[in-house]
């Protein structure tokens, strides 16, 4: 007769464990499968690049897209848990029924809004419904009615979206129309741009979605495979970069003085720099120094001819002439 195993601790916690109900939410019960959320992630990593290229475009610096995590939740915990401060844009997506909804947040819409105004990309002081300026609401407007052509243009791989000018609204309790049993899904975008980060999150009602969702299936993985940009794609970008204003100044030189020195500075004083008028001067790309010049003018302009890049070596000596300064532009002497 055979000895039995013995029993162990571990053997019965593990069918203890086994045992264990799971708890289930009916009031949110999941209405997007594994395979639809695999579908929908393919697809929304083509809009992180859309909305990258789109937002690089617009504001004429870089901006990157990341894909976060997607949530599915009731429509009413949704809008529960949105800040006091947050840009909501609602749009039809013809054919499909229902709004679907680009949340931005207060910040990342604030900074856009400032650089298509002509500023650095700071955050403005916060807009409520009350005191948004006609021109803000407009720049928003059009914020969202691009993304939303972006949205359309990454989901084209299963079905051809023809956005309708959205709305925007600043806070949840302004949304019209609410059904807040109704189960959502919640894809977020990382943004970066302007050395800091925010968020977009593209709200999808299973409403609108359902219809179509025997459609997300393994060939739209396959359509969209993870790769690198498409050579479009980087063609696009790159030619809306080129078109990126940069600042580039000229320093002449510098010089150091004591605060009793500047207090008593009058017109018509000589200020000495340390540079030599035999050498070239520094010119700089956003405060990086890139290059060497020598000034001089063009017509009634004030000018700078570049004379080389600042890796290679200074001053060569055919650039000279026997008195030590440029023989191509004059130097200027002061009495």
């Amino acid at each position: 007769m055979s000895a039995s195993r013995p029993r162990t601790a571990t053997s019965r916690a593990t069918r203890r464990e086994r045992g264990k109900p799971v708890l289930y939410d009916f009031r949110r019960p999941d209405k997007f499968s594994k395979d639809h959320i695999r579908s929908i992630q393919s697809i929304h990593e083509a809009f992180d690049r859309f909305a990258s290229n789109y937002l690089s475009g617009q504001v004429r610096s870089a901006v990157h897209s990341e894909l976060g995590p997607i949530e599915q939740m009731t429509l009413g915990d949704y809008v529960d848990g949105l800040p006091q401060q947050v840009v909501l844009c609602l749009a039809e997506l013809e054919p499909l029924v229902g709004r679907v909804m680009l949340e931005i947040d207060f910040a990342t819409a604030s900074r856009l809004v400032d650089r298509l105004l002509g500023g650095a990309g700071e955050e403005r002081p916060p807009f409520t419904a009350t005191t948004i300026t006609e021109i803000e609401l407009l720049l928003l407007r059009e914020l969202g009615n691009g993304l939303f052509q972006e949205l359309a243009n990454a989901w084209e791989q299963v079905i051809r979206l023809h956005p309708q000018p959205c709305e925007v609204v600043l806070s949840g309790q302004q949304i019209q129309g609410l059904m807040p049993s109704e189960i959502v899904l919640i894809v977020r975008h990382e943004l970066r741009l302007f050395d800091s980060e925010g968020h977009v999150r593209v709200v999808l009602p299973s409403s609108t979605l359902e219809p179509i969702l025997p459609r997300l299936n393994a060939r739209v993985l396959f359509a969209n495979p993870r790769r690198g940009a498409s050579a479009q794609v980087i063609a696009d970008l790159t030619a809306q970069l080129e078109e990126v204003p940069l600042e580039i100044r000229v320093e002449l030189g510098r010089a150091w003085l004591t605060v009793d020195e500047l207090m008593q500075l009058e017109a018509g004083d000589v200020l000495v720099l340390d540079q030599d008028v035999s050498f070239p001067l520094l010119v700089y790309v956003e405060n990086e120094p890139c290059f060497y010049a020598f000034p001089g003018k063009r017509g009634r302009s004030l000018a700078v001819r570049i004379a080389g890049t600042v890796t290679e070596e200074w001053p060569r000596p055919d650039e000279l002439d026997q008195e030590g300064g440029t023989a191509l532009w004059p130097t200027v002497t002061t009495a």
